[in-house]
C-alpha cells in the first residue's frame, strides 16, 4: 500500500501538474476516507485496463476515434473532497500514473483549480458568471502573407458556468455514477465564407465552411466532476461495463458528428482523402528520390494520378525483352504504354537539344511497340491485352517543369505533333492534371495547415 502524503500541485499552462512533497510525510486520514482512496484507485485503474483492453481488443476499430486520455492517458488526478469527485485527465507525456488526493475544500473550489479556472461551478442559479472578464481568451486574426500585415477580427473568452443540483434520480448500479460534467479539452472553430469569383456579381461565389480542431491552452484532456459521492457506487466490478459504455457513446457521438457535416458537402471527404495524395506525392518529388523505382511503386498503388479513366492496370509488364513499367487500359477501350524515368533527369542538353535520358525513353517506346507489330496474337490473347493495337498511345513521364525554359515547352509540343500517339509530360504535370481532375469533379483543393477541414455548401 501506498504512503500517503501532503503535497503540494503546481498547475500552470499547458504543462502536466506537478506535485511537490511537503515536508510532513504521513498524511492522516480517517477509516472513511482511507477506504475511499483506496477503493477509488482499483475503480479508476479497472477502468482505465478496461479501455486499453477493450482498443486492443474487441473495439480496435474505434481507437482512431477515441479521445487520447482513454486510449493512452498520461497522469490521472482524482481529487477527492468531502461532497465529490473532481477527475483530471491528462495526454501523456513521459509517464503514465494515477494519483489519489484529498483535498479539505469544496468540490466547487477543486473543480476550478484542476481546470485551471475554465470551469465555475455554484451551488444555486442565481450567480454571476466571471468568464466574461476571467474566461480564457481566444483571438481570431487575419493575416496578410504578402504585405505580413495581421488584423485581429473577432475575439471570444471561454469558459464553463455549471449549476450543482440533485437530480431527480440517479442512476443505479451498475452503471456509471451521476456525472455532473464532462468536457474535453477539444473545440472546433468554424468559420462561413465565400469563394469570390472575378466577375460583377457578388453572389456567385462559392459558400464554404471551414472546420478547425483547437484546443485550450490548459494541462488537461479531460475534466469530470462527480457530486453527491457515494462509495458503494464506485466498485471495480462495474468498471469494464462503464468503459465499453463510454467507448460506444463517443463513437455513436462521432459518427453523428461527421454524418451532419457529410450531409453538407457529399464530396468533402473525397476532397481531402485526395488533397492529401497529391500532398504526399508533391512532397515525394520533392525529395529528389534517385530511384524511378521509388515513383513506380507510389504511381502504381495510386493509378488515378496518372491515368484517371483506366479500368484495369498491369504494373511492371514485359513485352518482349523490356518491361513497361505501366500498361493501362482506359474506359474507351484504348491501351497507354507508360515509361517512367527518374525525376531528376532532364529533358533537355544546355544546348536545346532532347537529352539522352528522353531519346533513352522514347526508343523504349519504340522498342515496345515493334514487340506489339511482331507478336500482337500474343500479347492479345496471353498477356490479356484484349484489343489492343499495334501502335498503342504512349507517355514518357520525366524530369521537373522547374528546369523547362518556355523554348524547352514549345519544342515539346512540336515532338508531340510529329509523333500524334506519344505524349512526354514531367512529374510536376502530372501532379497538375491530376490535380485538375479532381478539382473538376469535388471542386476546388485548398492547401490548410493543420487539421483545418473545408466544406462546400449549397448557394441560397
Amino acid at each position: 500500500m501506498a504512503k500517503k502524503k501532503k503535497a503540494k500541485i503546481n498547475i500552470s499552462g499547458d504543462n502536466p501538474l506537478e506535485i511537490v512533497d511537503s515536508e510532513e510525510e504521513v498524511l492522516d486520514l480517517d477509516e472513511l476516507e482511507q477506504r475511499t482512496f483506496e477503493q477509488l484507485g482499483k475503480t479508476f485503474k479497472a477502468y482505465i485496463e478496461a479501455s486499453k483492453e477493450l482498443l486492443s481488443g474487441r473495439y480496435a476499430h474505434l481507437k482512431g476515434w477515441t479521445p487520447i486520455y482513454m486510449s493512452d492517458p498520461g497522469q490521472i488526478l482524482v481529487s477527492c473532497c468531502s461532497d465529490g469527485i473532481v477527475v483530471r485527465f491528462e495526454r501523456k507525456t513521459d509517464k503514465s500514473e494515477l494519483l489519489m488526493a484529498w483535498f479539505p475544500g469544496q468540490l466547487s473550489e477543486i473543480a476550478a483549480v484542476a481546470s485551471q479556472g475554465v470551469i465555475n461551478c455554484y451551488t444555486d442559479r442565481n450567480y454571476v458568471s466571471t468568464i466574461p472578464t476571467k474566461g480564457l481568451e481566444l483571438k481570431i486574426i487575419k493575416g496578410n502573407s504578402i504585405t505580413n500585415i495581421k488584423e485581429e477580427i473577432a475575439v471570444a473568452r471561454i469558459g464553463f458556468d455549471v449549476v450543482i443540483e440533485r437530480p431527480e434520480q440517479f442512476p443505479r448500479p451498475p452503471r456509471k455514477p451521476y456525472c455532473l460534467l464532462s468536457i474535453q479539452n477539444s473545440l472546433e472553430l468554424h468559420i462561413e465564407g465565400i469563394l469570390e469569383k472575378n466577375d460583377a456579381n457578388p453572389d456567385s461565389g462559392q459558400r464554404f465552411l471551414t472546420r478547425s480542431a483547437l484546443r485550450l491552452p490548459v494541462g488537461w484532456d479531460c475534466i469530470e466532476i462527480y457530486p453527491f459521492f457515494d462509495l458503494e457506487q464506485w466498485k471495480p466490478e462495474y468498471a469494464p461495463i462503464w468503459a465499453e459504455n463510454d467507448l460506444l457513446a463517443i463513437a455513436v457521438a462521432h459518427q453523428f458528428q461527421e454524418m451532419q457535416f457529410q450531409s453538407l458537402d457529399p464530396k468533402a471527404a473525397a476532397r481531402e482523402h485526395y488533397a492529401q495524395l497529391l500532398k504526399k506525392f508533391k512532397e515525394l518529388l520533392d525529395s529528389n528520390p534517385d530511384r524511378e523505382e521509388t515513383l513506380q511503386v507510389f504511381l502504381r498503388d495510386n493509378p488515378a494520378l496518372l491515368s484517371p479513366t483506366n479500368t484495369k492496370m498491369w504494373p511492371k509488364l514485359a513485352l518482349g525483352n523490356r518491361k513497361t513499367d505501366f500498361v493501362f487500359r482506359e474506359a474507351n477501350g484504348e491501351y497507354i504504354l507508360v515509361e517512367l524515368e527518374r525525376s531528376t533527369y532532364q529533358l533537355f542538353n544546355k544546348d536545346g537539344h532532347t537529352s539522352q535520358d528522353l531519346n533513352h525513353a522514347h526508343g523504349q517506346i519504340l522498342d515496345w511497340k515493334r514487340y506489339l507489330e511482331d507478336n500482337l496474337s500474343t500479347v492479345q490473347h496471353e498477356l490479356g491485352l484484349t484489343g489492343i493495337s499495334t501502335n498503342p498511345s504512349s507517355l514518357i513521364v520525366i524530369g521537373r517543369s522547374q528546369d523547362l525554359t518556355p523554348d524547352n515547352r514549345r519544342k515539346l509540343t512540336t515532338i508531340e505533333n510529329e509523333i500524334p500517339k506519344v505524349k512526354i509530360m514531367t512529374y510536376d504535370d502530372v501532379y497538375e492534371n491530376a490535380k485538375s481532375v479532381v478539382e473538376n469533379l469535388l471542386g476546388l483543393l485548398w492547401e490548410v495547415p493543420g487539421n483545418t477541414r473545408i466544406y462546400y455548401l449549397q448557394n441560397n
